[in-house]
């Protein structure tokens, strides 16, 4: 993680020292958004997207004619639902409160935070407007986690509650993952911006649940569907 920052940090620098000297565009600022499985144009669900899925952080550009590389930092939030077996681990008993052989959902939450380091290229380059074309590979660090029961549970085709409130447990998850980003950007007046990007993740990033302390307790299913694959929509304002 510090070498992804001291790479973002050098790239900065080195545009920072070139703009100074003339020939490179040198651009740092804010952006927000949201994070979505899929895009959908209607308000209600932007809206939704940004209660649901905040995205914030900032993003950096060096251009050289009109060929650009943005590094970004991205804070948010996610969620995974899993189905667990609890296979029953003496001590947790109390912890839990559930029964060995019971089932279980599980939800597991983090906040991430993302470094993409994308490459572009100008379309079209107008004062008015200008659309961008970028790739990139993406870091995805987990900076907190908790894990959330349901009350209710299924053992031997029955349903009972948990008898006591659980509370929140932290996990520590698969501290990073990866993937590549693609997408479209556009630019108004040298100013606003605009990316929509899909993440295709590359690494599961619970690939190893069932080795954890809570695989001590519970046997996971559905692992395989924790790659981050996602829709980012970032909106942002250029400082410099």
């Amino acid at each position: 993680m510090k070498k992804t920052f001291l790479l973002i940090a050098a790239l900065l620098m080195m545009g920072s020292a070139a703009f100074a000297g003339g020939g490179i565009d040198l651009a740092i600022g804010p952006k927000v958004g949201f994070q979505t499985a899929s895009l959908s144009y209607q308000k209600a669900d932007i809206k939704a997207g940004f209660s649901n899925h905040f995205t914030a952080g900032i993003f950096g550009r060096v251009t050289v004619g009109r060929v650009y590389v943005q590094p970004e930092v991205l804070y948010f939030k996610t969620s995974n639902v899993f189905d667990a077996h609890v296979i029953g681990v003496e001590e947790n008993e109390n912890l839990f409160n559930l029964p060995t052989g019971a089932n279980v959902n599980l939800t597991l939450n983090q906040m991430n935070l993302q470094v993409p380091i994308l490459v572009g290229f100008n379309v079209i380059d107008l004062d008015v407007v200008t659309l961008r074309a970028q790739v990139g590979p993406t870091a995805n660090f987990v900076l907190q986690s908790k894990t959330l029961y349901d009350q209710t549970y299924t053992l031997e085709g029955q349903t009972a509650e948990i008898a006591n409130t659980t509370t929140d447990e932290k996990f520590n998850p698969k501290s990073i993952s990866w993937g590549v980003q693609a997408g479209l950007g556009v630019d108004v007046l040298k100013r606003i911006t605009l990316d929509i990007n899909y993440n295709f993740g590359l690494s599961k990033m619970f690939d190893a649940l069932n080795e954890t302390t809570l695989g001590e307790t519970f046997d996971f299913s559905n692992i395989d569907n924790t790659k981050q694959n996602m829709f980012m929509v970032t909106v942002g304002v250029k400082l410099l």
